[in-house]
């Protein structure tokens, strides 16, 4: 019987040895060194007391009973400072506390080395039987208090800590006390001499259950890990619907924000298949899907976002499906008043905008007319641009293209009150500036001071020599003109915007348009276009005008908006507008001719 006790002695603390490798190699876990020294201890100390009472002579007996107080005397510091770690106090383990774990230690392994101290600890009197008592000395009394109070100091920490979290640590919690409680029970016994266990100490071999434990806690259970729980807690309080389905697509768990979409509950939810209860998502893999459910006040059409994924084992098998539901109902819903506002919004800016150009230009005998119009950024926006072109008498045309400051409603009403004035008192007998003037004192009182107008305002009389132009400048840029030779210059006198003083500075300037030359009026989106801190500037639109004046007039126009799209971009950061005229007469083919001349770059003369 002694040697099969000694067997399972040497085998215990041959499978505590082989824990120990193991929280070794597992060394993420920063107090995986001590559980191992612990492990380690235990099993010096399973494997040497086999060694005791495998042998005869008593000397060899006293002699490996000395050698198992290294693993003794080493155990239980190391589950003292184990114990720190483990729940949280390893800022306590300094080098200065385990010089003090190790005092006691050193003073008893050196008793324990002499022949003639070691009897102050233990030894073993002559007898013949196979298995003596061990008598102990003064010395084990005090090492026996010692480890047993660092003992209850350390399990009761222990204990302490984990039974202050939540309940199911508690359950742990009894669980390794009673496993620490085993094999400090077999040393009490063992060392008070108490019934069988005089002669036998079945300490290591119960820590052999203890160190199972603990290993299996820390590194599979995770007994003080808040990872479970926390992940118990995200599900049960997400407000996404989570199902858990089988390999086969049943449900075998919910959270509760699942649980709320239907009037079954839970239990009734279980078991069943997806494609039963939501068979619009069951046939979805990732995307929005619009659910009919059945739980209170939930009998309208809901929309989700489904998201599926795959749950796989260790080996990489499927073995099951996440299936996340996340309701967008009312993101789809409101993205789609957002589209219906914004398409309104655009449908108006639309209308208002048409309504501050001509959709057509008239036909103007020995002239062609060209138009664009450009708004700003995505044309969502009204601008205050505006353009005309109208007849005031047989002979005598209209043309204006203006721009008001500011943008949006307010600006608009400005440009088609301008627009429609100008219509109403334009009149063949009297100047533009006269008529500009009487514009202004129609806007000067109905009008805010920040929605000035500039425009460029003329009268065009076509002949048989040329066509006359006339103009007045209210705070514009001038418009320019290319001239047969391919100078291009510009027209006009700056005078005073509209709508700020009651006796604008305004002045007429006239010119004659010979055949195949051209007069291009446009707003400052034209030239104050940047990329960067340079403008598209006059002398831009000018070597453009040189370079291209012999293409259709229509396309010369379209050129210029695409060549500032070129320079700042898709969307333009104010609205633009271009009106040109050019004189056909009897000789239009005098700009095409001289294109090669054109090609050349021409300065820009001045006024």
């Amino acid at each position: 019987m002694l040697t099969t006790f000694a067997a399972l002695m040497a085998a215990a603390g041959l499978a505590l040895a082989g824990l120990a490798s193991y929280v070794a190699w597992r060394r993420e876990s920063r107090m995986g060194w001590s559980l191992a020294l612990l492990l380690v201890s235990v099993a010096w100390w399973g494997l040497t007391y086999a060694v005791e009472l495998t042998v005869d002579d008593v000397t060899d007996k006293a002699r490996w009973g000395a050698l198992k107080y290294v693993g003794i005397t080493t155990l239980v510091p190391t589950w003292l400072v184990f114990a720190l770690q483990y729940t949280g106090h390893g800022n306590r383990v300094t080098r200065r506390l385990l010089l003090l774990l190790s005092v006691a230690p050193i003073i008893t392994l050196s008793l324990l080395a002499h022949p003639a101290t070691r009897e102050w600890v233990r030894s073993y009197p002559a007898s013949n039987e196979a298995l003596p008592i061990v008598e102990s000395g003064p010395a084990f009394w005090v090492v026996m208090v010692y480890n047993n109070l660092l003992l209850v100091i350390a399990t009761t920490m222990f204990v302490i800590s984990m039974v202050r979290l939540a309940r199911t640590y508690r359950r742990l919690a009894f669980v390794l006390l009673a496993s620490a409680l085993l094999p400090w029970a077999a040393n009490i016994l063992h060392n008070l001499q108490v019934g069988v266990f005089t002669r036998l100490d079945l300490t290591p071999f119960a820590f052999t259950v203890t160190g199972g434990l603990l290993v299996w806690g820390l590194f599979h259970e995770r007994l003080v890990d808040l990872t479970p729980l926390a992940r118990g807690a995200v599900l049960d309080s997400m407000l996404d619907a989570v199902f858990v389905l089988a390999p086969f697509g049943r449900i075998v768990d919910v959270n509760p924000a699942a649980v709320a979409l239907f009037s079954v509950g839970r239990v009734g939810l279980l078991g069943r298949r997806l494609e039963d209860v939501l068979p619009e998502a069951a046939q979805v893999d990732d995307g929005p899907a619009e659910l009919t459910l059945d739980g209170p006040g939930s009998k309208d059409r809901r929309i989700f976002d489904v998201s599926r994924q795959v749950l796989a084992d260790r080996t990489g098998r499927t073995a099951g499906e996440l299936v996340v539901l996340r309701e967008v109902t009312q993101r789809v819903r409101d993205q789609e008043r957002l589209r219906q506002v914004l398409a309104e919004k655009s449908r108006i800016a639309a209308s208002l905008q048409a309504s501050l150009a001509p959709s057509t230009l008239p036909s103007i005998e020995g002239n062609e007319l060209a138009s664009q119009y450009e708004p700003a950024g995505d044309g969502s926006e009204i601008g205050g641009d505006f353009l005309d072109v109208f007849g005031l008498d047989a002979e005598t045309w209209a043309w204006v293209i203006g721009d008001v400051s500011g943008k949006g409603a307010e600006a608009a009403a400005v440009s088609a009150a301008t627009r429609y004035a100008l219509r109403a008192l334009g009149s063949a007998r009297r100047s533009p500036a006269e008529t500009l003037r009487e514009v202004n004192d129609k806007l000067l009182p109905q009008t805010d001071p920040e929605r000035h107008c500039t425009l460029v305002y003329g009268h065009l009389r076509p002949s048989e020599n040329g066509t006359t132009v006339t103009l007045a400048l209210a705070g514009h840029h001038p418009p320019l003109v290319l001239r047969h030779t391919g100078v291009v210059e510009e027209v006009g006198s700056i005078g005073t915007a509209l709508a700020l003083f009651d006796d604008p500075l305004l002045s007429d300037t006239t010119t004659e348009l010979a055949a195949g030359e051209l007069l291009c009026a446009f707003t400052d989106g034209l030239v104050e276009a940047r990329r960067g801190n340079e403008m598209f500037g006059t002398e831009r639109v000018a070597q453009l005008l040189q370079q291209h004046g012999h293409l259709p007039i229509e396309q010369l126009a379209g050129m210029l908006t695409e060549a500032v799209r070129e320079f700042h971009g898709q969307q333009l950061p104010d609205d633009l507008a271009v009106l040109m005229l050019r004189h056909t007469g009897a000789t239009t083919s005098l700009v095409s001719t001289g294109a090669d001349d054109l090609s050349a770059p021409r300065a820009v003369v001045l006024p």
